[in-house]
Parts: C-alpha cells; sequence; structure tokens
C-alpha cells in the first residue's frame, strides 16, 4: 500500500509517498481502506519535532512512528479479535493509526457509523477538530443552555466546528472572529455576530460572555478574561506560540499560571479520543445541525505540500487528503 512515511523531523521535505507493508492487526482494533483523512496542526507538530515537550512520547531524536494521520473515513476490510460491533463492509469514521495511507488500522472503540446522505470527506474532517471543540465548550467551557459565547478563530478547523457546537448545545448567543473574506459563511454557520479581527473590531468589544474560547490565540488574556461574566470560562485552545519547548502551550501555562491569582476562571484543553463524543458528533452531522467546511481536497503524493500550507496559517475549514 501507499502510504506517508518519514524518517526524521523537518519540514515537508523529509515528507514520502512510499510502499509499505501493512501492519498487523491486533486485537480490539480493525483494518481500513481508507477513503479520506483530514489534516490538522496535529501532522505538522509531529513532522517537525515541535515543541519539544512532545518527543518524550514522539521520539527524541527521530519519530518512534514513521508514519503520520490521525482523522479517517473509510470501508472496515479485517476485523482484529475482540471486535464485536463492527464488520467487514462497514463504512466509518473517526481516529486510527497513520491515516495518512491507503489502510491504517485503528481501535473499534474509536470509530462510528458516517451518517447516511454524509460524504466520507466530511465525515473524515471532523474528528480530532470536532473533538476538541466539542470539549472545549462542554467540559472545560460549562457551556450551559442559553450560554453566551465567543469564539475566536471561528473560520480554522477548530473554530468551524465550535460555533455550530454551540449552537447546537442551545447557546443563547454566539460572537465569532475571522477575517472579513470568511465572515459571510460564519454567518450562515450559526453565529449571531461575526468581528473582523483585522479591523480591530475584537479589541472594542462592550459584551460579556459565559464561555471564551479562544483558539486564534492572538488577544492578551487579560483583555479577554475582562470579557468574562461572573463565574464564566476563558478555554484556551492553542494558536501561536513562542518557544521551541512548550510551542503554543506557552501560552496556555502562561494564562492558567496568572489564573491561579485571577478570580476569572482560565482553562486549557487538550482532546481526548472519546468514542460516545464522535458518537454525539455523527449525530449532528446525520441531523445537519453540523456540517464540515472543505477548504480543498488533494490527492496522497500532495499532502505534504498542504501539510505546509496548514503550518503557514490562516486556512478556512479543512483541508482533506482522499485517497
Amino acid at each position: 500500500m501507499r502510504a506517508i512515511r518519514r524518517s526524521r523531523y523537518g519540514g515537508p521535505e523529509t515528507l514520502e509517498v512510499v510502499d509499505v507493508d501493512p501492519e498487523p492487526l491486533e486485537p480490539g482494533r480493525v483494518r481500513l481502506r481508507v477513503t479520506a483523512a483530514s489534516l490538522n496542526p496535529f501532522e505538522w507538530h509531529h513532522m517537525r519535532g515541535l515543541p519539544w515537550l512532545m518527543r518524550p512520547t514522539s521520539g527524541w531524536r527521530s519519530p518512534r512512528n514513521p508514519g503520520l494521520g490521525v482523522d479517517v473515513a473509510g470501508v472496515v476490510t479485517e476485523v482484529g479479535g475482540e471486535v464485536v460491533d463492527l464488520t467487514v463492509g462497514d463504512a466509518v469514521f473517526g481516529v486510527a493509526r497513520n491515516s495518512l495511507a491507503e489502510s491504517a488500522t485503528a481501535r473499534a472503540e474509536y470509530l462510528v457509523p458516517i451518517p447516511e446522505d454524509v460524504e466520507p470527506a466530511h465525515a473524515a474532517a471532523v474528528p480530532l477538530a470536532g473533538l476538541t471543540a466539542l470539549q472545549a465548550l462542554r467540559d472545560r467551557g460549562r457551556m450551559a443552555a442559553g450560554s453566551r459565547v465567543l469564539i475566536l478563530g471561528a473560520a480554522g478547523g477548530v473554530g468551524h466546528y465550535a460555533v455550530q457546537i454551540a449552537r447546537a448545545l442551545g447557546a443563547g448567543r454566539v460572537v465569532a472572529s475571522c477575517s472579513g473574506r470568511n465572515a459571510s459563511w460564519v454567518a450562515d454557520l450559526g453565529a449571531d455576530r461575526i468581528l473582523d479581527y483585522t479591523r480591530g473590531e475584537v479589541e472594542d468589544l462592550d459584551e460579556r460572555f459565559d464561555v471564551i474560547v479562544d483558539i486564534a490565540g492572538g488577544t492578551r488574556i487579560g483583555y479577554l478574561r475582562s470579557l468574562l461574566a461572573s463565574g464564566g470560562s476563558l478555554v484556551l485552545v492553542g494558536g501561536p506560540g513562542e518557544g521551541r519547548l512548550l510551542g503554543p502551550a506557552t501560552r496556555i501555562f502562561g494564562g492558567l499560571i496568572a489564573s491561579r491569582f485571577r478570580r476569572e476562571r482560565v482553562v486549557g484543553v487538550n482532546a481526548t479520543w472519546s468514542g460516545a463524543d464522535l458518537a454525539l458528533l455523527a449525530s449532528m452531522l446525520g441531523n445537519g445541525s453540523v456540517r464540515s467546511v472543505i477548504h480543498r481536497e488533494v490527492g496522497l503524493a500532495d499532502a505534504p505540500a498542504a501539510i505546509a500550507e496548514l503550518e503557514d496559517g490562516h486556512v478556512p475549514g479543512k483541508l482533506i487528503v482522499r485517497m
């Protein structure tokens, strides 16, 4: 099978499309014929081996795992021992190991059926970004029905799902920031008000919010705290960060430390794999309350260039790799 592989950390030039043998199928896992995968910052961080915070698990000098990719949609072609809920021929999406390949394996518990009438590419776009958005709002942000929600970075992978999930969970008001060129389609996703960050509109707010989800990372944490209503939560998802040691986590850790001396609640989020949450996202896809916005689809050979594009920033929606 063809797959993305690398033997060292670095830029897109370290990634190659090569022929490899399928990995052995372990108990509790299934093998998929990959229809589509999607790209997240996860891929370029692992490509670079940065920040260094991740290297104790990913490998100090070179990657322990030569493959890349977690988001997947595909068809089950083989079922390992101890798997009872999936059968050969099932069309599923979720989280896989090394999904940037023609074939990949995944734990059965982290796969759910693709809803009827949903394109596989639109399902493949969801897992990591959708889980991050859902868990940021519901779990870390403690969002409730009627909450006033501000989402910074609403046109990106996580952000465009966050706007829709906030609405699906019953938000009373959703305010979203993005560039002016993306304002129309972000509003169509359910935002009540759009802020054009390129015109400084984020820095001139006269509202208070119960939940702020900061994905863009370009606004001072102190200012965002001032926008919180009593008992509100500021959730730091990522965004640009300085330093090779912690990368985007630099800003998150700084916000968490500062929050110990403030009344406002500041928390970070790191998405965790959850079959139940994937099933909830699948139901939202199925009933139309959530949809994926696809920026572009590429083939496997063009995946390295697409990862570089994502690393450069400002990609609206999701980038899809179709096998």
